[in-house]
C-alpha cells in the first residue's frame, strides 16, 4: 500500500486530498495541530477509515517531521500547512515566516538529506502577485507580494525551485488561485457572506458587514483544484503550474451572486466605506462596507492563466464562478 501524507490535513485543501488518496486505495497519514475540542469536522469521512491516520503536533518541529517521515516513510508529501488567513499575517509576522517559510526549508532538507525518494508538494498562492495587476497571471509573472503572508510564501516558492534545480529533488510549486468550497473556514471572506446570507435567510436582521468590495478574485472549487494537485504529483517529471479558472470576479459579485439564489436584487448607494446594499423585494440594508475588514495593504485584482496544466497535464476547472457561489450558498443554508 502506498503512503501519502499530508500536512495541514484538517484545512479545505487537506482533507479533500485525504478523501481522494483514501478513495485511490493509499494509506493516509493526515498531519495537523491538536485541537483542543479534538473537533475535526473536515475529516468525519476519513477519520471512519482503518488507512487514514491522524497524527498532531507543529511541522515547525524538524526533527518530529524527521520521525514522520521515518516511520511512516511516504511517496509523496504534501505540505498544505499555513497559517493562510492573510489579514492575520500583519499581526504575526514571525510566526508567519516560522510557518510559511521555515517549516518548508527543514522538509525539503530532510528530504534531501535522507528522504531523496519523496515526491514533495509545496501550496503555493496567487497572492504573490500582489500588486502587479497585468494579468493574464501565471507562475511567470512579475510577483510584487505585499503581505508576510505571501511574502514567506513566495520564498518558499524559490526554495522550492531551487532544490528541484539544485538538488535534484521532485519538489513542485502548486500556484493556486482562489479556491473555495462548503469546507471553507468561516473567517474567510467567501465563507463569511455564505455563511451571514444564510442566516439572514434564517431570520437574522443584521447586515452582511464587509470590507473592500471591488478587489477582484480568480475562484475556483477546491475540488477541481485539488484534482490538478495530484495530477502534478504524477507527473514524469517536477515543475510548477499555475491553477485557476481563467476569470475574475469582484467581491461585489459574488456577493451580489449569493443573494440572487434567493430571488434577491442588491440596490447600492453610497461610495467608498460608506457604501450600503439593500434588497430589492423590501428596502432592507441587507450589507454594509466596515472599514475595520481592509487590509493594510490590498491585492486589487487576480486573474490567472492555466494554460500550461491544461496542455501539459490536461487540467482545466469544471466549476464556473456563478456554480461555485450558488454550492457555498445552498451548503451553508442546509
Amino acid at each position: 500500500m502506498k503512503t501519502v501524507l499530508i500536512t495541514g490535513a484538517r484545512g479545505m485543501d487537506g482533507s479533500t486530498l485525504s478523501d481522494k488518496y483514501l478513495d485511490r486505495g493509499y494509506r493516509v497519514i493526515g498531519v495537523d495541530m491538536w485541537e483542543p475540542t479534538s473537533s475535526y469536522p473536515n475529516l468525519k469521512d476519513a477519520m471512519k477509515n482503518p488507512n487514514f491516520i491522524f497524527e498532531t503536533g507543529d511541522i515547525c518541529e524538524k526533527e518530529w517531521m524527521f520521525e514522520l517521515f521515518k516511520k511512516y516513510e511516504p511517496e509523496i508529501v504534501y505540505n498544505m500547512a499555513a497559517i493562510s488567513l492573510v489579514p492575520e499575517s500583519f499581526k504575526i509576522p514571525d510566526r508567519i515566516f516560522k510557518v510559511n517559510m521555515s517549516a518548508v526549508l527543514n522538509m525539503l532538507e530532510l528530504i534531501r538529506h535522507h528522504f531523496p525518494k519523496i515526491k514533495f508538494y509545496q501550496a503555493s498562492t496567487s497572492e504573490q502577485i500582489g500588486s502587479n495587476i497585468d494579468y493574464p497571471q501565471n507562475t511567470d509573472s512579475h510577483m510584487l507580494p505585499n503581505s508576510p503572508y505571501s511574502i514567506a510564501k513566495l520564498t518558499s516558492y524559490h526554495l522550492v525551485r531551487m532544490y528541484r534545480h539544485a538538488f535534484g529533488v521532485f519538489a513542485v510549486n502548486g500556484m493556486l488561485w482562489n479556491h473555495e468550497g462548503p469546507k471553507r473556514g468561516p473567517m474567510f471572506v467567501t465563507r463569511k457572506i455564505t455563511l451571514h446570507i444564510a442566516a439572514q435567510m434564517q431570520g437574522d436582521p443584521d447586515p452582511l458587514q464587509i470590507g473592500n468590495l471591488d478587489s477582484c478574485r480568480d475562484w475556483g472549487l477546491s475540488d477541481d483544484f485539488c484534482n490538478a494537485m495530484i495530477l502534478m504529483m504524477e507527473a514524469d517529471k517536477p515543475d510548477d503550474y499555475a491553477v485557476n479558472t481563467g476569470e475574475s470576479h469582484s467581491i461585489r459579485e459574488f456577493i451580489e451572486e449569493a443573494y440572487k439564489v434567493f430571488g434577491i436584487n442588491i440596490i447600492w448607494k453610497g461610495k467608498g466605506k460608506n457604501e450600503k446594499g439593500y434588497a430589492d423585494t423590501d428596502g432592507r440594508c441587507i450589507v454594509e462596507v466596515n472599514e475595520k475588514f481592509y487590509r493594510p495593504v490590498e491585492v486589487p485584482y487576480l486573474h490567472g492563466d492555466h494554460s500550461k496544466i491544461k496542455e501539459k497535464l490536461g487540467w482545466k476547472p469544471t466549476t464556473k464562478f456563478k456554480d461555485l457561489v450558488k454550492m457555498m450558498v445552498k451548503s451553508d443554508l442546509e
